[in-house]
């Protein structure tokens, strides 16, 4: 961007943006067709590679602003990132499992004993005394066991979460606060270096995945509309724009990229309005860099989830039933902490994400695209997924709630609704064999 253009806002996130009135009109600039500046030598033309590989969204003065800004934006996963990659938090699961086991042996054998003692006052009533037993005994087994497992979850949890660091305090608070402040610069030096090879990296990856440069005819579709959006969210360039040949209908958007499918394409017929909702969507999250703040989470959670592949490889790798069962037993806090604690919170960043990037299309002035594409997938872009995962792990909303937050106040949608898929039909076959 030229010196003398105004800088768009960098922190707030873009949720209803509108163009600067003093946005030149000046046509837009795509990042594959922007003619470089002639410059001779070695060096210059690197710089100008490094410079094309880490191009940014408008708005953000420098690349360090871009990455400070998508490093933080996701605050919730990066402190589940760092939690459960870097500070004992499998070691605790660890221990919160072995305490359920012993507290819910010693609670059910506790209870049951104490449950025999406090029925000695009955032993003269013959068939009283005998009912009493039993039902003391089993009850107090039983009361014994839960309160023994929920004990000895906590506690266990609480050993292995805090131990360690209460052994390194009481022996030198030095090392252990050196040790501390050790682990979080490491963990954020592997997130920025994981990050930095994403985004570098990142339109050599897509090729490789099999997306595509657009045909001339992609192109002439495609690129009018894409520059439209982003002229309408204020942007002055937009990313390049890579074609996914799933017949799947999805588009996405990258640190650098927006990718789009044929599938999306053949869905609603090569229609304008719904491409254009889409797109604006995914510019507002390329220019919140939210691509960008999922790349850092992931970075700074990088050992946990190389261990547990290694572990599922192993496991996928091995024939023996007994190695099998050994692994298991080995990763299932590993699976317990990405499954039911970072994934959630990754998940929750990315669903608030999404509605900021709906909110762009309607914004935009795109509203009713945005809204036949959430109407026409009613289980978003995520497939079939248990309770679970569609009320913790999604990263996307219910399309029924990103339908109401995009409906224009007082208007009127009722159900059945007009742009949803067509119901199909119930067919019933018979048959007849015609006999002589």
């Amino acid at each position: 961007m030229a010196r003398d253009q105004p800088v768009l806002p960098v922190h707030p996130l873009v949720t209803a943006p509108e163009p600067p009135p003093s946005l030149p009109a000046a046509p837009l600039v795509s990042h594959e067709k922007a003619a470089k500046p002639s410059r001779p030598g070695l060096g210059n033309r690197l710089r100008e590679k490094l410079r094309g590989a880490f191009s940014r969204p408008p708005g953000y003065r420098n690349g360090f602003i871009w990455f400070v800004t998508g490093m933080l934006r996701d605050k919730r996963g990066l402190i589940g990132a760092l939690a459960a990659a870097w500070f004992n938090l499998p070691l605790a699961i660890f221990g919160g499992g072995a305490g359920v086991v012993a507290g819910a042996m010693l609670g059910f054998f506790g209870g049951a004993g104490l449950g025999g003692n406090a029925t000695s006052w009955a032993a003269d009533v013959p068939v009283f005394s005998t009912v009493m037993d039993s039902a003391m005994l089993q009850g107090g087994g039983i009361l014994g066991l839960i309160a023994g497992a929920v004990i000895g979850a906590i506690a266990g949890f609480a050993a292995g979460l805090l131990l360690p660091w209460i052994g390194l305090v009481s022996a030198d608070p030095a090392v252990a606060a050196g040790l501390f402040i050790g682990q979080l610069v490491v963990a954020f030096l592997v997130g920025v270096l994981y990050t930095v090879f994403q985004v570098g990296a990142e339109g050599w990856v897509f090729r490789i995945a099999g997306y595509r440069q657009p045909s001339r005819r992609e192109k002439e579709l495609i690129l009018p509309v894409l520059e439209d959006c982003a002229h309408r969210l204020g942007l002055d360039k937009v990313p390049p724009l890579l074609m996914d040949d799933d017949r799947l209908p999805n588009a996405y958007a990258g640190a650098r990229h927006i990718i789009v499918t044929r599938g999306f394409l053949d869905e609603f017929n090569y229609d304008k309005e719904p491409l254009a909702g889409v797109l604006c969507h995914e510019l507002t999250h390329w220019r919140n860099a939210d691509p960008l703040s999922g790349m850092f989470v992931r970075g700074v959670a990088l050992p946990l989830y190389l261990a547990y592949n290694v572990f599922t490889w192993l496991m996928d790798f091995s024939r023996n039933g007994l190695v099998k069962v050994a692994l298991l037993f080995a990763s299932w806090p590993l699976m317990v902490c990405i499954r039911f604690f970072l994934v959630p919170l990754q998940a929750a960043g990315s669903r608030a994400a999404e509605y900021r990037a709906d909110q762009g299309a309607v914004a935009a002035g795109h509203r009713l695209g945005i809204r036949r594409v959430l109407a026409r997938f009613r289980e978003s872009f995520d497939g079939a997924r248990n309770g679970w995962e569609a009320a913790i792990c999604a990263s996307h909303p219910p399309n029924e709630l990103r339908l109401e937050a995009v409906e224009e106040p007082g208007a009127d949608y009722p159900l059945p609704d007009a742009d949803g898929p067509a119901i199909p039909m119930p067919v019933v076959v018979t048959g007849s064999v015609a006999r002589d």
